[in-house]
């Protein structure tokens, strides 16, 4: 529900309140200050609510076989999103299922309405336990209610994201509350302010007019005239405030200099204010500042607290934002720092009480505070972080940094920030964070700050050159550095080498950071040295060394439930499943991945897990299924903080390609292209790729070099693999045989695998089929050996659209090469057959050509007579043929009448179209 602040979204939810609780329905509400709170505010309370019930045994728990471990284990995880102790090992999903779990038991009971206000102000940890909760409840007798604003300020782009996400819901309804029209105004006059029918019919046009038909507005402005009785109403002009602020300041204007001061000390507390935090903190008799209260209740200004006897609050937020704005900056910090000493002083372990603190404090640091506003923001921030609120932990860590004066323990938070940042998949903001003190040889944390850098780096598949630098840069300065901190550095270091391409170096590091944390004995250490060994290797003889580390990371992990080295473990198994050809090995990867990102509800983690399911619809023929996940993909992906480059835009590019191409749909790209296009300002792969399937040959002839001779065609291990199928088809379907030989240099060590783009971004298929293709334009090789290594993975991983490719590149090598040796024709006929169900144009289109070339070759034409009969089907005459051929006209007209012979066409449009029919035009 949304509105303009003052629109009279709390007072509806206030009487929505109270109407269903009359209605024998169990009513829990929440809202979200606009201060420092607890990360899953406003669910706290209604968590706390929930939980004190399952705990005193009042509400029974609905689960499948509710024990007495499970009473204690949602107990404990409710205590967590209250901000009462740490996660431990749950997952961020435990924590989510928990709160799922405590209001199906509650609506077991009776219908159970949740009511959520001011959600603007909640952070990214809340609107994603609010999107869960709505996701899994959709079969309860729940109502639930959040309301928001709509004006510029709050009306954020996290804010509208989060909103549409939530409309797009099954169940969800999107209700804006509108300006009270002149008719509302009336009838509020009427029975509000109590005027006469005609009076209000007289007033409400221009009330109306002044306040923009705002609830409040209207309500404050009718009771500051009111107070003049009906003739207020009848002569406004000088005599009442022309707007809502005029009138606050006006009222606040009333009271005496004492009371004042309570009102602004309460604005400062908070929305809802605790009349005990104010009777300690104002420094005068508890009877003085309560008789300030009810000075400020008769103006107006404050009102009681709904839900706990002893609580006041503004009557509006406005209203408080109004008296905060007209207090003068020192004084409010001066109140602030009261405020903080006095909840200080209290004492509290809470994140909602630690938070409060922070904030007063931070607001105070001007006063020479900035050493307890740093302390506090720090333990706001251990505390979301416990909690698993990584993207409010970050906020708190970054905020205590800027207030610290130390410099080493701001270079401490900063990092700490940093860390967080990359659990959230915001690993563009973590790298910035770290970079500047990772390049700083005076800081204390240079190293862990290199660390991070590369840790956050190498997940998006960047060349990692500047990772490199600075781990040799901090290394070379480290001096005594903690040992386990220079292993994680060595290992990192030994990553971004291997994606430099410096193998032996890269081997060297990352083998000896492994050694050395088995000898120190920190699982997490070898846990993370383990992590960065997946990188190493892509040839045939480097998969089961991976794959073994890969198992022995997964059980490691598995055992302490750290599902965020369960991911890349998970995902790397997935890859190297799929380049062995191992199904079950691609599918227990599968699985452990989205158990990651389950658990962490890592965007990261989803995406991975999107495009291992992609890549198995493609490579099973599936291609519509494959179109839904990658659209899918491009919600999941906007969630992924990557570089402009690497982000998932391209990899939806390359997903949207090999579909295409599949379905012969490329065409609509040929206006976009010209033989002429500058090579450096696109991804060149791309245009080549584009080049080949469209037969722009001069173009593609173009870019294929550009590529070898520039050195482009090497580039990160993520993208390599992928590129070197585009080269290859290239090369075959130029009949380059120079660049071939080049392309074949490169391919040979992924002899035996799968190739694919990226983490699986699409899956390419076997490198023998393309060593096949490229032996045969060699000449050289055993070719059918590579075709039969192709075809034997591609069925045992059930990879239909992979073996039909497979038997129409082995047949088309046959027919290229004019070597006989094996049924072509039962080779072509059961590629045929499996690609017309999947829809592969692509397929079919090559098997077009090959039964083209068995039919010219069975009619006896030669190579010159093919040549002759394509410029015959462009509509050429002999003597036009002859000149395009350098021939004479005679010998021209010879091979025509041979070609109709052969063919047993009539005449030349007969022929025309044979050559049609038989791809021969191409």
């Amino acid at each position: 529900m949304g509105g303009e602040p003052g629109a009279g979204k709390s007072r509806l939810l206030a009487q929505l309140a109270a109407d269903l609780r009359s209605q024998v329905a169990t009513v829990l509400t929440g809202t979200c200050p606009s201060t420092l709170a607890s990360p899953y505010e406003p669910f706290v309370a209604p968590v706390a609510a929930m939980r004190t019930a399952i705990a005193d045994g009042a509400l029974a728990l609905a689960a499948p076989s509710p024990d007495a471990n499970a009473l204690v284990r949602t107990v404990a995880l409710l205590d967590t999103v209250a901000g009462e102790r740490p996660a431990g090992r749950a997952s961020r999903r435990d924590l989510l299922d928990a709160v799922v779990t405590s209001v199906r038991s509650a609506a077991a009971v009776e219908p159970l309405v949740l009511l959520l206000d001011d959600v603007h102000w909640a952070g990214e940890t809340a609107w994603e336990l609010l999107s869960y909760l709505v996701e899994q409840t959709t079969d309860l007798r729940l109502l639930l209610v959040a309301t928001q604003r709509t004006t510029a300020t709050d009306r954020t782009d996290r804010l509208v994201h989060h909103v549409a996400g939530l409309c797009r819901l099954d169940g969800v309804r999107r209700i804006d509350l509108p300006p009270l029209a002149t008719d509302d105004v009336e009838e509020y006059l009427l029975k509000e302010a109590g005027l006469p029918a005609t009076l209000a019919r007289t007033v409400a046009p221009d009330l109306r007019d002044r306040t923009g038909g705002n609830a409040y507005f209207v309500r404050e402005l009718v009771q500051t005239l009111g107070a003049r009785g009906p003739v207020g109403f009848v002569h406004p002009a000088g005599r009442a405030p022309p707007s809502v602020q005029d009138a606050v300041e006006a009222r606040l204007g009333m009271l005496s200099p004492g009371a004042r001061a309570t009102v602004e000390l309460a604005a400062v507390i908070g929305d809802v204010v605790d009349a005990d935090l104010l009777v300690g903190t104002g420094g005068i008799p508890p009877e003085e500042t309560l008789g300030h209260l009810d000075a400020a209740f008769d103006a107006h200004l404050l009102e009681p607290g709904d839900d706990t006897p002893t609580a006041v609050r503004f009557r509006h937020a406005i209203a408080r934002e109004i008296v905060l704005g007209a207090t003068p900056s020192a004084r409010r910090a001066a109140l602030h720092l009261r405020v903080a000493r006095a909840l200080e002083a209290r004492g509290g372990r809470s994140a909602a009480h630690v938070a409060r603190v922070a904030h007063h404090f931070e607001a105070a640091h001007v006063l020479g505070y900035r050493p307890e506003a740093a302390r506090y923001l720090r333990l706001a921030a251990d505390l979301a972080a416990e909690g698993l609120a990584h993207d409010e932990a970050a906020d708190l860590y970054e905020r205590a940094a800027v207030v610290e004066d130390d410099r080493a323990r701001a270079d401490d938070v900063t990092l700490l920030a940093a860390r967080e940042r990359m659990l959230t998949g915001a690993f563009v903001r973590s790298r910035a964070l770290a970079e500047p003190i990772a390049d700083d040889a005076t800081s204390a944390h240079q190293l862990r700050a290199a660390v991070l850098f590369e840790d956050a780096n190498w997940r998006t598949n960047l060349v990692a050159g500047r990772s490199a630098d600075l781990l040799r840069a901090a290394l070379d300065s480290a001096g005594d550095q903690d040992e386990e901190l220079q292993v994680r550095a060595l290992a990192g270091l030994g990553r971004a080498l291997a994606f430099d391409g410096e193998d032996d170096q890269a081997r060297f590091l990352v083998e000896h950071a492994v050694e050395r944390a088995r000898e120190l004995g920190g699982d997490d250490l070898l846990r993370d040295a383990l992590v960065a060994s997946l990188v190493l290797g892509s040839a045939v003889t480097d998969a089961d060394v991976k794959l073994g580390r890969a198992a022995e990371l997964t059980e490691l992990c598995l055992q302490t439930h750290d599902l965020w080295r369960l991911g890349p473990a998970a995902s790397f198994r997935t890859l190297l499943g799929y380049q062995r050809g191992d199904a079950a090995i691609l599918r227990a990867g599968l699985t452990d991945l989205r158990q990651a990102a389950e658990g962490t509800h890592q965007p990261y983690f989803g995406y991975l897990a999107g495009c291992v399911d992609f890549s198995r619809h493609v490579a099973a023929g599936r291609l519509a299924r494959a179109a839904q996940v990658s659209e899918a993909l491009v919600e999941i992906g906007a969630a992924v903080e990557l570089d402009e480059h690497v982000g998932s835009d391209g990899q939806y590019g390359v997903q949207q390609f090999v579909l295409r191409r599949e379905s012969g749909d490329l065409e609509a790209a040929r206006g976009a292209l010209s033989d002429e296009d500058d090579l450096g300002e696109r991804w060149v792969p791309g245009l080549l790729a584009l080049y080949t399937e469209l037969g722009m040959h001069d173009a593609a002839r173009r870019a294929l070099w550009w590529l070898l001779e520039s050195g482009a065609a090497d580039p990160s291990p993520g993208t390599r693999a992928g590129v070197l199928t585009i080269l290859s088809d290239a090369a075959v379907a130029l009949g380059d045989v120079d660049a071939g030989r080049l392309v074949r240099a490169a391919l040979a060590p992924y002899t035996g695998l799968n190739l694919m783009f990226g983490s699986l971004v699409s899956a390419m298929g076997s490198a023998d089929r393309y060593l096949g293709s490229l032996d045969a334009l060699l000449g050289a090789g055993e070719w059918e050996t590579d075709f039969a290594r192709a075809e034997a993975m591609d069925r045992r991983m059930g990879a239909h659209l992979h073996v039909a490719h497979t038997l129409a590149a082995h047949a088309m090598a046959h027919f290229t090469t004019g070597v006989d040796g094996c049924d072509v024709g039962a080779i072509a006929a059961e590629a045929r057959r499996i690609a017309t169900p999947i829809g592969s144009l692509r397929v079919l289109r090559m098997l077009d050509v090959v039964d083209g070339v068995r039919a010219r070759r069975a009619d006896g034409l030669t190579e010159r007579e093919v040549e002759v009969l394509r410029l015959v089907a462009e509509g050429l005459s002999n003597r036009e043929v002859a000149r395009a051929l350098v021939i004479s006209e005679n010998t021209a007209a010879n091979h025509v009448r041979s070609i109709l012979l052969k063919t047993g066409c009539e005449n030349r449009t007969r022929a025309a179209r044979y050559a049609a029919d038989q791809g021969l035009l191409a």
